[in-house]
This record gives structure tokens, C-alpha cells and sequence, in this order.
């Protein structure tokens, strides 16, 4: 009986249920996109920030992260290369040497970082050679190229063509000195590392510094790099003892720091909607049942109990929030999909915020399934919470109150 006289309420009052219906729809709506843009957002600066050369994964040997140098060195890459190639979990990986040296130009030397790499596979790892501005990427083949980047290039005042001196230790801690030629220029927009990175090819480096078969670390990532924790650890247990494999949680820490903190922040403001929502819900709800007072007064007249009552208009609400969470959450849920596939794209915001690791105008959204359940049931319980206070406020008036009510 209860949800006969509840249907049949709702289809007597149209405008009523419409705009019950489109409020708790348009929220469910608004909801499931925020929050999918929040977490597309964050998905999309930590891409940014961990492509642009940490990478994800970084396979050293115990204590390289800490103490560092020369003592702590890769001395088998072969080894670790065959261990590597032979994890069908690894999309693909890169051997890094990496020092310090003293690089000087016509009128100035500067220390800077002296990185080689195995240009192909960079390609694919990091987003150095996306961040050309000036020249060419290097190349496989290359001897005597150097790649650096823009802000080194002016501190040093050099440019394409120009030729650097740099002066290091090779890993006899013998002196180790050559001429490069300025091949091309990248800016990533991080100001720190490109002011003090340059990267030469990684075989031809090694001729230099005598670290022929050895490497800083393997920098690596997986094909399924959302479940990098567990990947990680698998990739451990190949690993020999005095090897260790690393990820970007840890590589970047302090990044990581700041999307926990940034998330804080945003579940600070979901709190600040919800309450919003749930105060918006409850006011229409009350609104709409004392224009119904007269109505459930001769409901109460005729034998309705006050729990026949609220039961009456439970079960309105709860036809309409199923039907709009429903409705929704297929509306919201289409749009995150769509725009996960393909990205808002804003010109110029790259270049904008560069200096925070941007290096894309694309803002994604991010689907998933069980963010868009959690956020759809919770604006389903908000629904159904705020009818509580009004029908028990309509329930404490007697029969002839509700009917006498104006």
C-alpha cells in the first residue's frame, strides 16, 4: 500500500518529482566529473613529473641512493641486462651512468651532471628528447655530442655548435677530459635540472670515464605501471642480494609529499560539497513536504500511522534518488570515460606551468569504476539522510495541525 500511495504521489506532483529528480541528478553528475578530474589531474602531474626523466622504476645497487659515487656502481651490467630482459613484466629499460664534471664554455665552467644514456631507448623512458627547443636529439651513433639543457647553455653561453671542455674523474679517479660539440638544447621547465644536466651518448662516455659494462642503475618501466608496488616487489625477488630495485614513491618522495597534502586539501573541499549537498537536499525536502501538510493531515485522519507516513515518503525518495543516481551515474561515468580517452586540452598550459613539471596541455579524466560506485552511493545516502529531519519534523504534527497548516 505504502509504495502504491508513493508512485502514485509522484506522478500526481510531475513538477515536483522532475525537479527532485534533475536536483539529485545534476549532483551525481557534478560529483563523479569533479572527482574524476581530480584524480586525472594528479594521475597526469605525477606522468609528467616522473617521465620527464626519474622514470618509475630504478634498479641500483644497494646504498647507491644513499652514499652514491664511483664505490657504488653497477659493475655487471650484462648481468642484470639478461635478469631485465627476461621479466615479461618490463615494458622496457635503459642502463644510466651518471657524474659530476666540470663543463666550460668560451667564458665560464660550471659543475653540472654528466649522464650517459642510451639515446634509442630514452625515446621511450623519459621525455628528454620531447623537450628539444633547440638542435638536435643525440643518437646512438653519436661520439662527442652533448645534449644539455637551456639553462646550463646560458650559464655557460653557449649554443649549438659551440664547443664544451669538461674535466672529470673516470671511475680510477684517473683525470678524464674531452671536447663536445653542442648537438641540441632541451628545457623541461624544472629550473634545477636544466641548469645542471647534460647527457652524452652512454657508449661513448664510457670510453672516457672507463666505466665500459657498468652503469649508476637501470632505470625501467612496467606494462602495467598502476600496480607499481607490486611490481616492484616481484621484480625484487629476481633480483640478486646486493641489487635493488626502487620506484618513483620512493625515487620522489618529496612529490609525493605533495599530492598527500594536495589530496587532503581536495577531500577537505568533496567534505565542504557534501555538507553543501546535503543541506541543499534536506531544505527542498522540507520544503516540499510542509507544502504536503494538509495532505499527509488527512492521510492521518483517515488511520495512517506517523510510521505509515514516513514510510510513504521514504519510499518517494527513494524511487527518485535510485532513479537519478541511476541516471547519473551513467551520464557522469559516460563523460570521465570519454575524456579519459580523450583529454580537455588546453593551448598553452604547458608552457605556462613548465616550471612545476607540466609538460603536456592535456587534462584527463580518470574512470574507475569503483570511484564513480563510492561517489554515486554516497550521494545516494545523502538523498535518503536528508529526508529523515523533515518527516519527523511533518510527523510531530497532530491531524488537524497538518490540515489547519498554511
Amino acid at each position: 500500500m505504502l509504495f502504491s500511495l508513493a508512485f502514485r504521489n509522484l506522478v500526481k506532483s510531475k513538477g515536483r518529482s522532475i525537479i527532485t529528480l534533475l536536483l539529485s541528478t545534476f549532483t551525481t553528475i557534478f560529483f563523479i566529473v569533479y572527482v574524476a578530474f581530480m584524480d586525472g589531474s594528479h594521475h597526469q602531474f605525477i606522468k609528467s613529473s616522473v617521465e620527464i626523466y626519474t622514470g618509475y622504476v630504478h634498479v641500483n645497487l644497494n646504498g647507491y641512493r644513499d652514499e652514491g659515487g664511483y664505490d657504488n656502481l653497477i659493475e655487471d651490467t650484462n648481468s642484470i641486462d639478461a635478469i631485465l630482459k627476461n621479466d615479461s613484466s618490463i615494458k622496457t629499460y635503459s642502463p644510466r651512468f651518471e657524474t659530476y664534471a666540470l663543463l666550460s664554455g668560451d667564458k665560464k665552467a660550471v659543475g653540472s651532471l654528466i649522464a650517459g644514456i642510451v639515446p634509442s631507448r630514452e625515446k621511450v623512458l623519459s621525455k628528454l628528447h620531447e623537450s628539444l627547443i633547440k638542435g638536435e636529439y643525440l643518437s646512438d651513433n653519436d661520439t662527442n655530442a652533448i645534449y644539455i639543457g637551456s639553462e646550463l647553455a646560458e650559464r655557460i653561453k653557449v649554443d649549438i655548435g659551440s664547443q664544451i671542455a669538461m674535466v672529470g674523474s673516470s671511475i680510477d679517479y684517473s683525470i678524464a677530459a674531452d671536447l663536445f660539440t653542442v648537438k641540441g638544447i632541451f628545457k623541461t621547465g624544472l629550473f634545477e635540472f636544466d641548469s645542471q644536466s647534460a647527457f652524452v651518448n652512454k657508449s661513448y662516455l664510457d670510453t672516457i670515464m672507463l666505466s665500459d659494462n657498468m652503469a649508476s642503475y637501470f632505470m625501467l618501466y612496467f606494462h602495467d605501471n598502476d600496480n607499481i608496488d607490486k611490481m616492484t616487489t616481484d621484480l625484487q625477488a629476481l633480483l640478486p642480494s646486493e641489487v635493488e630495485a626502487i620506484n618513483w614513491k620512493i625515487l620522489l618522495s618529496a612529490l609525493v609529499q605533495a599530492m598527500l597534502v594536495d589530496s587532503i586539501f581536495n577531500y577537505i573541499s568533496i567534505s565542504i560539497f557534501f555538507l553543501v549537498i546535503f543541506f541543499v537536499i534536506m531544505i527542498f525536502s522540507y520544503v516540499n513536504i510542509y507544502t504536503r501538510a494538509r495532505e499527509i493531515g488527512l492521510l492521518r485522519a483517515l488511520g495512517l500511522t506517523s510510521k505509515d507516513i514516513f514510510g510513504m515518503l521514504f519510499v518517494e525518495i527513494l524511487l527518485l534518488a535510485t532513479i537519478s543516481i541511476v541516471v547519473g551515474t551513467i551520464i557522469g561515468s559516460s563523460i570521465a570515460y570519454y575524456y579519459e580517452l580523450h583529454p580537455i586540452v588546453i593551448s598553452g598550459i604547458a608552457e605556462t606551468y613548465k616550471e612545476y613539471g607540466v609538460v603536456s596541455d592535456e587534462i584527463p579524466m580518470n574512470f574507475d569504476l569503483f570511484t564513480i560506485a563510492w561517489n554515486a552511493l554516497t550521494i545516494f545516502i545523502l538523498n535518503l539522510a536528508a529526508i529523515i529531519y523533515p518527516i519527523s519534523k511533518i510527523n510531530k504534527l497532530t491531524a488537524m495541525e497538518a490540515m489547519r497548516y498554511v
